[in-house]
């Protein structure tokens, strides 16, 4: 280790030094409020977006531990505004609270340094440290409001089947270091490729096909989505937009460069399979959410239909420079966080102190009580749905023409009879909001900082549906990093 490769980790470094002035400024600093933990928190936040773009594309750190390139960048960029989006609107919502949670600021931040390494890891080990470094953070913000049995099943659900999911992970890398002697992945890639290829074959499959499945625990592909609807629902709702959001850009970021290393063997291979668990994570999802009247139960089967969309760029991606369907994933990926986090955060708004109004009864309304935040809400519905001129069109249209370039027509024709059926479940949110009378207590959310997330986040998304290039062009170089560490 040296000087150079801390500067080079000088977010993930930022955020660590956050965590902790978080935590000292709590013991040692006590105030009425939390005010001074969300300026703390935030300072550390801006810093480390401020302190991105170090490096170039091929600079390794830590002996090959961590790649610090455009792919990482982007990723990285992407978890920094979901945890200054997560933060402002957590503030208001733990404030509210009889026993505000302190912890609440650090273990966002100490979770976000966590799906940084994982996007940067370059290294099976290092990998493992930044999902457990994510996940048990997760774990105890899921089951932070002590006096809910909802968030304490949620967070108990989410620790249960997340060790499940490590275990499979932990054994899949257990084989493939037995296959090829190593675990950093471009070295695997080489082995992989070498002439005569490896002679523990089964052994290097079977490692893939668990890693797989421990990864598929994380971005909740069918069948392994069982923790998804309850642990959405118990969590508290900034929680569950950061979580929607983070693990699946995390998730999905290691994928592509699982993806990318075994490409000739175990994902060549099992493209069938592939493309099935698509098919039945996009179908399942879109189904039962249809029958959803909780919001956040629904919005946790639509999350986990997007999995499948996004899964369809996974089936596609045809591993060279520029990949058109890694391009579109990125792009989703960064469209979908903010589409999460702007949901949850109005989820958070329209909830009340005692517990979370999210029937959809609880919006009925709402337009004429606060048009604002109706349109708001409105907008980003339809780019969950894909509707342009949003980003979530945007992001769709990417994945799907790029299937369709790889000779995936009926995946991607299937992929488009989910979408429609989603949108009647998103603009029945719509309906209720806009053509149906209030009932019960009346609207009473003005947090400044919940409305200007939002705001934010729809602002956001209406610019990328019209402009889309800047970010296009941003996941463009983040594939063509990620082609170049192989």
């Amino acid at each position: 280790m040296s000087w150079s490769d801390v500067s080079l980790i000088a977010p993930m470094v930022w955020l660590v030094l956050g965590g902790v002035a978080t935590l000292l400024v709590d013991a040692f600093v006590p105030r009425k409020g939390q005010g001074h933990l969300l300026i703390t928190s935030l300072v550390f936040v801006v810093l480390a977006l401020a302190s991105l773009g170090r490096g170039s594309d091929g600079t390794e750190a830590f002996g090959g531990a961590l790649a610090i390139d455009s792919f990482a960048n982007f990723f990285h960029l992407t978890f920094l505004v979901v945890a200054l989006m997560s933060l402002a609107v957590g503030s208001v919502v733990f404030a509210r609270e009889e026993k505000p949670v302190a912890e609440f600021y650090p273990l966002i931040l100490f979770s976000t340094v966590g799906m940084m390494v994982m996007a940067s890891a370059l290294d099976l080990v290092t990998l493992f440290v930044g999902l457990e470094t994510m996940s048990i953070a997760l774990y105890v913000l899921s089951a932070s409001q002590r006096h809910s049995l909802f968030s304490s099943e949620a967070g108990f659900k989410y620790l249960l089947l997340g060790a499940f999911s490590s275990a499979f992970l932990l054994f899949g890398i257990s084989l493939i270091y037995g296959a090829t002697q190593t675990f950093h992945l471009p070295t695997i890639f080489e082995r992989a490729h070498a002439a005569g290829g490896i002679s523990m074959y089964a052994v290097y499959m079977g490692g893939w096909a668990l890693i797989l499945v421990g990864l598929a625990f994380k971005v909740a592909l069918v069948p392994f989505h069982m923790w998804t609807p309850d642990v959405y629902e118990g969590a508290p709702s900034p929680i569950t937009g950061f979580m929607a959001a983070g693990v699946k850009a995390a998730s999905f970021a290691v994928l592509l460069r699982v993806v990318w290393t075994a490409s000739d063997g175990f994902f060549s291979e099992a493209a069938p399979l592939m493309a099935g668990l698509a098919i039945l994570t996009m179908s399942f999802g879109n189904v039962v959410a249809l029958a959803q009247t909780n919001l956040k139960r629904m919005l946790a089967y639509s999350a986990i239909a997007h999995a499948g969309y996004i899964f369809v760029g996974l089936c596609a991606t045809s591993l060279r420079v520029g990949d058109p369907a890694a391009k579109g994933i990125l792009f989703y990926l960064f469209s979908y966080a903010l589409m999460n986090v702007g949901t949850f955060a109005l989820v958070s708004l329209v909830s009340g102190r005692d517990g979370e109004r999210c029937d959809l009864d609880g919006f009925r309304g709402l337009a004429r009580r606060n048009p604002l935040v109706s349109a708001t809400m409105a907008i980003l519905l339809l780019s969950l749905a894909g509707v342009p001129p949003t980003a979530g069109f945007w992001g769709k249209f990417y994945i799907f023409e790029a299937a369709m370039r790889e000779g995936h027509t009926t995946l991607v024709v299937i992929a488009l009879l989910n979408s429609a059926v989603a949108m009647y479940y998103y603009l029945r949110v719509i309906v209720v909001m806009y053509m149906r009378e209030p009932e019960g207590e009346a609207y009473d959310g003005h947090s400044p900082q919940i409305l200007a997330t939002i705001a934010a986040a729809a602002v956001a998304i209406l610019w990328i549906g019209l402009f889309p290039g800047p970010v296009s062009e941003l996941a463009r170089l983040g594939v063509t990093a990620l082609a170049h560490s192989f």
